[in-house]
């Protein structure tokens, strides 16, 4: 990067006249800093989501600072040639007479992420503001339901899926399929998730659209809720179901994690030795977990080194590729400890 960078001021002093070297050094660097930084954040939770499915402790790191300084020196010299230092960090440009070199002196600071504040907020299951939060930020409501919620109105969403990995394949499908139908209405303007009228309570609405009817009473009937009504508040808790209102429990931050996990295909070895548990149905057949995730994370293991991988690290003699990834699990807000409480 840093030989691109010299070439790029070279020409950059011939055409200014060696003035403003400042802001050519900004332009060339920091998008190169901002992307490493954003790769191994992907790298950290990828490695920490596979520690999590092989029941290893998770860390947590984060960059706290970056301190890079530049030194631009001229010379006379002769020849045309680009010369690296041992260390890596210095470039020499020989043109003609005039020789430009730039030291370039990074300084990285990274900080443990833990204490009891880290642990609290790890097992503190998240506010309900945050799914609304979520949803209005554009992210499709099956998808923050799935990841953020465990329970809804007595539909369990794989609550055995957030630790270690169960025996026989969770209790899911009647969540999975509420949360299907209700992203088709949210998608149809037909349902809503807001705030009731002069209230700080979360509701989902209905519209009493006759074409949608049908699916409006499905999702009705799979939450146990009164058809002539169109509005029902969303109250935290796993209390006895009432038909006026929703309740929900949501998960904390490390069984959202231990659910992801899951989209982690391990290898076959690991699974025969017992590293792994397998899942099994309920007809005795393996278990699938995408089942469950439909695509909102999916993990590949090799024994060789990926080509061509964006996110990928290297855990117990293999390589794990990052696939395919939800876009709310991937952003930092979801990540954040900070922003889920």
């Amino acid at each position: 990067m840093l030989n691109r960078f010299l070439i790029f001021l070279a020409f950059t002093l011939v055409l200014t006249g060696c003035t403003a070297v400042g802001p050519s050094t900004i332009s060339a660097s920091r998008p190169a800093y901002n992307q490493a930084v954003q790769r191994s954040n992907d790298q950290e939770l990828l490695l920490n989501l596979v520690r999590v499915i092989y029941r290893d402790t998770t860390y947590f790191t984060t960059v706290e600072r970056i301190a890079a300084s530049y030194e631009f020196n001229r010379s006379v010299s002769g020849g045309i040639n680009v010369q690296s230092a041992t260390n890596a960090v210095t470039r020499a440009l020989n043109i003609g007479d005039a020789t430009l070199s730039l030291n370039e002196q990074p300084t990285v600071f990274y900080a443990p992420v833990e204490g009891e504040k880290f642990v609290r907020q790890m097992l503190t299951p998240m506010n309900p503001n945050l799914l609304l939060l979520l949803v209005n930020s554009g992210w499709s409501v099956d998808r923050v339901f799935s990841l953020a919620v465990q329970e809804m109105n007595g539909l369990r969403n794989a609550p055995s899926a957030t630790g270690p990995t169960p025996i026989l394949e969770p209790n899911f499908r009647d969540f999975k399929e509420t949360v299907r139908l209700m992203r088709i209405l949210q998608t149809r303007g037909v349902m809503e998730l807001g705030r009731q009228l002069g209230s700080e309570l979360l509701e989902i609405r209905f519209d009493a659209s006759e074409d949608d009817a049908d699916l409006v009473a499905r999702v009705k009937f799979l939450l146990g809720l009164d058809q002539h009504l169109n509005a029902f508040p969303i109250v935290s808790g796993n209390e006895k179901q009432q038909n006026d209102r929703i309740f929900i429990s949501t998960r904390a931050l490390m069984s959202t994690l231990g659910y992801l996990a899951h989209g982690i295909r391990v290898p076959v070895a690991d699974l025969d030795a017992g590293r792994i548990q397998r899942t099994r149905r309920r007809d005795g057949h393996d278990f699938d977990w995408q089942e469950l995730l439909g695509g909102v994370l999916l993990v590949r293991s090799s024994s060789e080194v990926p080509k061509n991988s964006s996110v990928s690290i290297q855990y117990r003699g293999s390589f794990f590729t990052l696939l395919t990834m939800t876009s709310i699990a991937n952003q930092p807000l979801f990540c954040s400890t900070n922003s889920w409480h």
